[in-house]
């Protein structure tokens, strides 16, 4: 389960659903889940507090968060583990600037959405090269994939300075339920099964391996290209998870880029254990 903080962010990245579909739905772009409804969230669902120890928190930016520290100290309190995803392209939050790397270990850990070098503003790139100085050694690379000549060599580097975690969260440009964003379409999936090919090379000879997100189809690739990947060590992994994803006003929703097809308040439904039930779905 993840907690959609805020739909506010600095990047704009083309291939972003988050935003331009919450801009499509109509909802308030400065609208914040509170800390408070996420205390409500846990009260409501006991079971989620008694069997979760592991919460993604999402935007948007975490970082343009205003009430952080709250949320996090509520988190601590809950014995629930934090996994922040960002772009630590921002200032960092005053929670995590007071905060030693000790201290933040066995609270919290990052994902860290990165593009590549040309992507950065100077501001953002001295951003995110004091943030991964700091927090470096709890933090892991994300990387989606959309320009198909892009040179993923600069991920490699950042790792091998900062004493990343040695393994990159790699995703695919989707699109999103009626437009509204770039995406990598179906006539390329075949080259972008060559270009994740041959990063995966070039990872494996830097001690690194990839895994899949979401969005990626086994025809895509060629039977010797599985076969390489496997060997190299990554995760090969053809399904789509059901992470659900919570936002402002409780309401939640399964999947961003078909986010348009439906939402509910959490605390007008009848969940039963599907918190539960979606990992099991994701294991079969």
């Amino acid at each position: 389960m993840n907690l959609y903080l805020t739909h506010k962010c600095n990047r704009g990245c083309p291939f972003c659903f988050a935003r331009k579909v919450l801009k499509q739905s109509g909802d308030n772009v400065n609208e914040l889940l509170s800390v408070e409804e996420v205390r409500t969230l846990l009260n409501h669902f006991p079971e989620i507090e008694n069997n979760l120890k592991n919460l993604g928190l999402l935007g948007g930016e975490p970082f343009l968060y205003p009430h952080l520290e709250e949320l996090l100290d509520l988190l601590a309190e809950r014995e629930i583990h934090a996994k922040i995803f960002t772009s630590a392209t921002n200032d960092l939050p005053e929670v995590l600037n007071k905060m030693t790397i000790e201290d933040a270990y066995s609270k919290i850990n990052f994902i860290v959405n990165v593009g590549t070098h040309d992507t950065y503003s100077d501001i953002a790139l001295d951003n995110l090269n004091n943030f991964l100085t700091r927090f470096g050694l709890i933090s892991s690379l994300s990387y989606t994939i959309f320009d198909l000549n892009g040179d993923a060599t600069y991920l490699f580097d950042l790792i091998d300075k900062y004493q990343l975690v040695r393994n990159i969260r790699t995703g695919i440009a989707l699109p999103i339920l009626n437009g509204g964003n770039k995406f990598i379409p179906l006539s390329d999936y075949k080259r972008a099964g060559d270009y994740f090919v041959e990063i995966a090379e070039q990872a494996s000879n830097r001690g690194i391996t990839l895994s899949m997100d979401c969005g990626f189809i086994a025809c895509m690739f060629t039977d010797s290209q599985i076969g390489r990947l496997l060997r190299l060590g990554g995760d090969v992994n053809f399904m789509c998870g059901a992470a659900i994803d919570i936002g402002p006003g409780l309401k939640a929703w399964n999947c961003f880029p078909l986010f348009q097809i439906g939402r509910v308040n959490v605390l007008e439904t009848d969940f039963s254990n599907i918190f539960f039930k979606s990992s099991t779905l994701s294991a079969s």
